[in-house]
């Protein structure tokens, strides 16, 4: 298939480009070092990038690592959950705008482990390599919007659900990057430790500011986020389950197609998306529903329709309802980028029989959960 304009850019802002390498090597023991014949040039430059700026990635770390460790957030952070393509993006979008939050900016977190002393140059490289939209949508990449804290993640573990979009032909061995209490428990205890090293280094960056994060994978490891921050905000924002699959499935597909590195699974590419979705959906949400009401006060939710139609109203909403300050300082912010994305235009999609039996199947509680109506025919 030719390429054009937009995946041969992307292609080139891989997510392992910021991969530390002794992390890359890990990951390519992982999986064999089995590289889809294709795939063999960025892999090549992967390494050659990775291994360029690991000296730089441990200077930094011996500079600045006391600091980062000390750096403990003050106030827990804000999380926004929500399985992917259900508007989490959008809506961290709005809530980012804010000044008194931090949040993953792209270069800290693609970049995460050489991010400060070669920030000036990859915020310039960055600035061009993001200017393209997503690949499986309309939704700008800019450095000075947010993006999900899962890829800082797999910039320095091999346990992050990203890579199983690099790595197709071991997918389910990724699952429990979403799934944490499916580690070991010496794995469990490593994941909690590098993600509160992540977060503590945000915090530093951004001067003890309280963190804005979003990343879909936080709906499926709720009970660790939890465990390093009991008084943890959380904002859940649910849309309707057909679009929201259907748009994951998309997303999956459209990411294979440009970042993987190993060959695709065995089988039919589109039943093993469905079925791994599905499974991922239904089991994320029932262990959300099940700490939902412990949570009380420190958790909202939203429709992703109700953000679309009133987003002015759903932030404010947000604020009043966890107790956050400074929402009449962050109302100018707000409004001018909900402005900013009036013209934006949503994909559609048609669903097709079978994936609507999966759906109705396995995920009749999430219907009834949320109040949306369930198809039965086209």
């Amino acid at each position: 298939m030719a390429q054009n304009g937009k995946t041969k850019l992307i292609n080139k802002a891989h997510y392992l480009l910021g991969c530390r390498f002794d992390n890359w090597v890990r990951l390519l023991w992982q999986n064999r070092f089995r590289i889809a014949p294709g795939k063999i040039p960025m892999a090549l430059f992967i390494t050659l990038t990775s291994l360029l700026t690991f000296p730089i990635a441990l200077l930094e770390k011996l500079i600045f690592d006391r600091k980062i460790r000390r750096s403990a957030p003050e106030k827990d952070p804000v999380f926004i959950i929500g399985h992917w393509r259900s508007g989490t993006t959008y809506l961290q979008n709005i809530l980012s705008r804010d000044p008194q939050f931090g949040w993953c900016d792209p270069v800290s977190t693609t970049t995460f482990s050489i991010s400060k002393l070669l920030r000036k140059p990859l915020t310039r490289i960055e600035s061009g390599a993001l200017k393209t939209a997503r690949p499986m949508d309309n939704m700008e990449y800019k450095v000075d919007l947010p993006i999900e804290d899962t890829f800082a993640l797999a910039t320095i573990s091999p346990d992050s659900i990203i890579h199983m979009i690099a790595f197709p032909h071991r997918y389910k061995s990724y699952l429990p990057g979403a799934f944490v209490s499916d580690l070991s428990p010496a794995r469990q205890e490593k994941w909690k430790k590098t993600y509160s090293y992540i977060i503590n280094k945000l915090t530093w960056f951004y001067g003890g500011k309280q963190l804005l994060l979003k990343s879909p994978d936080n709906t499926a490891h709720m009970t660790q986020l939890l465990e390093l921050y009991p008084n943890a905000k959380f904002v859940n924002i649910h849309r309707d389950p057909y679009t929201t699959v259907m748009s994951t499935i998309h997303m999956f597909k459209k990411q294979m197609e440009i970042i993987r590195l190993s060959p695709l699974p065995e089988g039919d590419l589109d039943i093993i998306l469905e079925d791994t979705i599905v499974y991922i959906f239904k089991r994320m949400y029932t262990e959300l529903f099940e700490l939902e009401a412990s949570l009380g006060k420190n958790m909202i939710t939203v429709s992703y329709a109700d953000l679309s139609a009133r987003p002015i109203e759903c932030a404010e909403m947000i604020y009043s309802g966890l107790e956050l300050p400074g929402y009449e300082e962050a109302l100018p912010h707000v409004k001018a980028y909900v402005d900013s994305q009036k013209n934006y235009v949503k994909n559609r999609f048609t669903i097709n029989p079978r994936l609507r039996d999966k759906i109705n199947s396995e995920l009749g509680f999430y219907f009834k959960h949320y109040g949306y109506e369930m198809e039965t025919e086209n």
